[in-house]
């Protein structure tokens, strides 16, 4: 079973590139946040998986932003990182110059990283004042908020700006003033939906508004999220991957499937190496792999490994399923299949 892409192919040459944290002292580290400069610090344990894993992500971001991240090797300076409370690694925190440190919870990619950047320097609330600016705004990054409110609404603008403080590290917010009812939408550019929200009367409307845009349209099995699909009513396509480069590439193949189904089924992807034991119970004799499952009747769907994942071919899958020319998995593994089975260790 193989993801067809050139993109992918590339990534795995360019993931034997060698990358190493090129960690800061602790003099240097209170030099760079003193005075009014900004420094997005990393402090990581280098024994710790999570660590590893952000290490390359890490590294690229630097090639663009040297002077604005920091990374602090916590094996070796303990005592500065109970000093700013790091409990777990890594641990990413935002240090703004005016002696104010804000934790940093968006995803551990370079674009990510980078985004977050241009928007921590911002105001938390761009003003945006012609149409212009606003049509702009919409596409400048990967979740943009536009509120257009009204002057009879200021309720509305204080919660606005109280969610703007509390979500800026991961969208970023406008606001322009409207003769007509306030509204407000958010744009959800990485997988090109729109959400919009008239109807403010309700205290939850704004942060529903942010959930909603929030959610990828293929998102990540974790221990965080695990009961959230779970319990989601929908059935659920798992696709087992062992890089991140692997994850990017078949999210971005399979975007156009997943939308045209997302009310029906949650697309998920699935670390390997944390939940390698999941994959035999849907079916799966190795990774990468897809299988769909319906927890509430307890069926597996198992892909075909010899069948290439497509676009095409997934979506003739799903439908296939739904129209019962595809049985469920009866729970064995053939011996050949079992034996190919590569990760007895994850």
């Amino acid at each position: 079973m193989k993801v067809r892409s050139i993109e992918f192919l590339l990534s795995l040459l360019l993931g034997t590139t060698v990358v190493a944290w090129e960690h800061t002292n602790e003099d240097e580290f209170r030099r760079a946040i003193s005075g009014h400069n900004h420094a997005l610090v990393a402090f990581i344990e280098p024994s710790t998986a999570a660590s590893q894993a952000l290490e390359p992500e890490w590294t690229s971001a630097t090639e663009s932003e040297k002077k604005t991240l920091i990374s602090i090797d916590c094996s070796s300076a303990s005592s500065l990182c109970r000093e700013f409370d790091v409990m777990s690694y890594p641990a990413l925190r935002f240090f703004d110059g005016h002696g104010k440190m804000t934790s940093y919870r968006g995803p551990r990619r370079a674009s990510s990283i980078l985004s977050y950047l241009k928007r921590a320097v911002r105001p938390s609330v761009t003003p945006l004042n012609s149409e212009e600016k606003i049509t702009a705004f919409q596409s400048s990054d990967d979740y943009a908020v536009v509120a257009r409110i009204n002057a009879q609404d200021p309720h509305i603008k204080t919660i606005y700006n109280t969610l703007a403080s509390q979500y800026r590290d991961r969208l970023s917010f406008g606001s322009a003033e409207t003769q007509a009812a306030s509204a407000v939408s958010c744009y959800n550019n990485r997988d090109g939906q729109q959400f919009t929200v008239s109807d403010l009367s309700s205290i939850d409307a704004l942060p529903k508004l942010i959930e909603s845009c929030l959610t990828p349209v293929i998102g990540e099995f974790t221990r965080a999220s695990e009961m959230k699909y779970l319990q989601s009513g929908k059935s659920l396509v798992f696709y087992f991957t062992t890089t991140p480069q692997e994850r990017d590439t078949y999210v971005d193949l399979m975007r156009s499937v997943a939308k045209m189904y997302k009310e029906y089924l949650s697309f998920v992807t699935v670390d390997a190496g944390e939940y390698g034991d999941l994959a035999a119970p849907l079916g799966l004799a190795s990774v990468p792999g897809l299988s769909v499952q319906n927890p509430m009747f307890g069926q597996v769907f198992p892909y075909p490994r010899e069948k290439n994942i497509t676009p095409e071919a997934v979506g003739g899958f799903l439908m296939d399923i739904v129209q019962g020319r595809v049985k469920p998995w009866d729970g064995t593994i053939s011996t050949d299949e079992a034996s190919r089975y590569g990760h007895d260790e994850l």
